[in-house]
């Protein structure tokens, strides 16, 4: 161990990155390979506590090791008098997979409550600030709507709070979100000089970073933008829980990180997903022959039809469920799971149907199950309309700091939530659970609720250890566990980006697009760009569209490559009034039938927008790769922007929206079958000169198959996929066979 001069800087030398901390102004750079700057931040974060004035403290000692496991250089530093006599230990570890931070233990001989730890702080007229320095920070999940969108340059200067962690709708303060909640991480990138000099977009682009959660942190994690910097920020509000209370030793306070480097930002997480992974942190769930074929089947959920119709929550009932499933099959559309969105239940935390709406629901879903189609319900599991209904009373409720049952609701219903971390609730909701599935035997759960947990500053649990985002994990460990003893092949669907969650979670939803009218595509592509990642930890993607017909296509194009497809459009009117055709649902037919059933794959944007407010975090072309086989295409004959590094494809070439998949386990360039769908009538020229003769079958809604002329060419085949097939009926994909 070497203790270190103050003068002297600690330097790292890694992979992908060059890290440099400076003991007199306690701040550290990120370089990457090229030498370019990353970012820059404070080291030191802020605790501030209830009582007192805040304040940093200096530097007392800093020591640098090297790790006897992974080679590792290990920065420890310890800061004295902090908050005017206490002691703050930093620990980073400088490995080849990332910068690795500990959550920071913080020891003081006085008494007081942990209110918040903002990471990473700078302070200003005594008062900490967001401290990290990056000229965009890329934020998906930050708002419901794509009026915050996730790339966000600093020179905006927003004085805004967002969520990282769970997202809750009960804090004025923050911004409202729900779909890629948790997402545990954020990134961002910089700029050497002026974005406007010569290069600066190309040779002066630096790698982006990602920084993202190891471990789920007791608190409410948020992300504060102000001034141009951002930071994490955990709200613990131990002034009122008393949870994280200093003067008894050592006191863990803040959360714990990796911050990866790579080339762009879905990299950076890719990399962040990676290293959790290969060190154990998370691992992909094995998944049996039957979650297999489920997690590829193709859905349609009642809830775009519920809403366009007027019979959403207390206004749903046997006639109108009957009424959707009807229309579904009159329109030729055959998805594989028929989901059951809210509000099918009759009071909310008994998992059971309303018996005077649904007279006969069980034989509606027996009817389901007859037709060939799984069984999907949507349940939000922690509500509760009466704890006297579970031999409950009101204290086994989620409460605030006076004891009073916190109450939740959408329109004219409210409910209370169940308080996870009490026994009696868990001996209850379990039985809920397991009866639950064993009555209705879904094989799709649409997990909801996680935006309604409370922040802690308006309610805790009654065990205070698994307050903020705690209690998520803890409300899912509980419920999935139960549900799987019951049927451990149930798929489970929600819509976060954290992989801390991949052990409860099987399949990712873009839901819910409500506040993205116009640009349910748009918006369906950039959140697949980000939800895409979680390939990596066997986690695919379901696309279900908006609440109208117009750009479903697209939005069904781009799913092709990522996971089964979707709708929950309506068949009588939506808020644009449209209503889908005949090709429109047999290419949503040709794509389910294609589906790709590995759930753990890599997928790379081949067109690749990452700069822009409006286009960033978006691709027009997609190639999947399983292993190091190129299984699936998507691609476009236009770019949605022009920046960015196009990656080429050497297996198709066409002026149509088109996906290709490989029928087989071989890669597209060598497998003797696959299939495409193509939304324009262009010619498709496919690149492989190697196969000696291609048959080409348009394969109709009716049943019927039209043979295509194929023709010879110096690098393939070409051939006119058709829209409407030899009979007059729509063609929904067609099949290609090479020898």
């Amino acid at each position: 161990m070497d203790d270190m001069s103050f003068a002297q800087p600690c330097t790292s030398t890694r992979r992908d990155y060059r890290w440099e901390w400076h003991p007199d102004t306690d701040r550290f750079t990120l370089h990457d390979r090229r030498g370019l700057l990353v970012l820059e931040a404070p080291l030191q974060p802020a605790v501030l506590l209830d009582r007192g004035a805040s304040a940093p403290g200096p530097v007392l000692r800093a020591t640098l090791d090297q790790s006897d496991e992974d080679g590792a250089d290990v920065l420890t530093v310890e800061y004295e008098d902090v908050n005017g006599g206490d002691l703050l230990t930093v620990r980073v570890r400088l490995a080849d997979d990332g910068v690795w931070f500990d959550a920071p233990r913080y020891r003081s001989d006085r008494q007081a409550e942990v209110v918040s730890v903002l990471a990473f702080a700078e302070w200003a007229d005594g008062v900490p600030v967001p401290g990290v320095q990056s000229d965009s920070i890329v934020h998906p999940g930050a708002s419901e709507s794509s009026a915050l969108g996730p790339v966000i340059p600093a020179q905006l200067r927003l004085d805004v709070t967002t969520w990282l962690g769970r997202g809750s709708n009960d804090c004025d303060d923050i911004v409202a979100a729900q779909w890629g909640l948790p997402v545990h991480y954020v990134a961002g990138f910089s700029i050497e000089g002026s974005m406007c000099e010569r290069g600066a977009l190309t040779r002066g682009l630096s790698a982006s970073w990602c920084l993202g959660l190891t471990a789920v942190p007791a608190g409410d994690l948020l992300l504060r933008h102000r001034r141009g910097r951002t930071s994490p920020w955990l709200r613990t509000h131990s002034d009122l829980w008393h949870q994280a209370t200093t003067g008894d030793g050592d006191l863990e306070v803040g959360a714990s990180w990796v911050l990866t480097v790579a080339d762009t930002y879905d990299d950076a997480v890719r990399d962040y997903y990676r290293a959790l992974r290969d060190r154990g942190i998370v691992r992909p769930r094995e998944r049996s022959a039957r979650q297999l074929a489920t997690l590829a089947r193709s859905q349609f959920n009642t809830w775009g039809a519920q809403c366009a119709a007027g019979t959403a929550l207390d206004r749903f009932d046997q006639a109108a469920l009957e009424s959707i499933y009807d229309d579904v099959r009159a329109s030729g559309m055959c998805p594989g799971v028929f989901v059951i969105d809210d509000k099918w239940e009759g009071e909310y935390g008994l998992l059971e149907h309303d018996p005077e709406r649904f007279p006969d629901f069980e034989g509606f879903l027996d009817r389901v199950r007859a037709d060939g189609l799984e069984v999907g319900l949507w349940a939000a599991f922690l509500r509760c309309d009466d704890p006297a209904s579970h031999g409950l009373s009101p204290e086994h409720m989620l409460c605030d700091a006076d004891g009073v049952p916190v109450r939740r609701g959408n329109h004219d219903h409210s409910y209370f939530l169940f308080d996870v971390s009490q026994e009696p609730v868990r001996q209850r909701l379990a039985a809920r659970a397991r009866a639950f599935v064993a009555r209705y035997r879904p094989s799709v759960v649409k997990f909801d609720f996680g935006y309604e947990l409370p922040a802690l500053v308006n309610a805790a649990p009654a065990d205070r250890s698994w307050g903020g985002e705690v209690l998520l994990v803890r409300a899912l460990e509980l419920v999935i566990g139960a549900m799987r003893e019951v049927d451990p092949d149930i798929v489970v669907m929600y819509y976060n980006l954290s992989p801390l969650l991949t052990d409860h979670v099987d399949l990712h939803s873009a839901d819910d697009m409500y506040l993205n009218a116009d640009e349910y595509h748009a918006e369906a592509n950039r959140r697949l760009f980000f939800s895409s990642i979680l390939g990596e930890l066997g986690v695919p993607s379901y696309g279900s569209g908006g609440y109208d017909w117009l750009e479903m296509g697209d939005i069904w194009l781009d799913t092709a490559v990522f996971g089964p497809v979707g709708s929950l459009g309506a068949f009588h009117g939506d808020p644009r009034d449209s209503a889908p055709t005949g090709i429109d649902i047999a290419h949503y037919n040709g794509l389910a039938a294609l589906t790709r059933p590995t759930p753990t794959f890599t997928v790379r944007p081949l067109t690749p927008a990452y700069l822009g407010g409006s286009t960033g975090a978006r691709s027009s072309s997609w190639a999947r790769y399983e292993g190091d086989a190129l299984t699936a295409l998507v691609s476009r004959p236009d770019r949605l922007d022009g920046s960015g590094v196009a990656r080429r494809q050497h297996v198709v070439r066409t002026a149509a929206r088109i996906a290709v998949l490989s029928r087989t386990d071989a890669p597209l360039d060598t497998t003797s079958a696959l299939g495409l769908v193509a939304l324009d009538p262009d010619p498709v020229e496919l690149l492989r000169p190697d196969a000696r003769r291609v048959v080409a079958v348009a394969h109709a809604a009716d049943g019927s198959r039209t043979e295509l002329p194929v023709e010879r060419t110096a690098e393939g085949f070409r051939f006119s996929p058709v829209a409407v097939g030899g009979s007059g009926s729509p063609i929904e994909w067609t099949e290609v066979l090479l020898d």
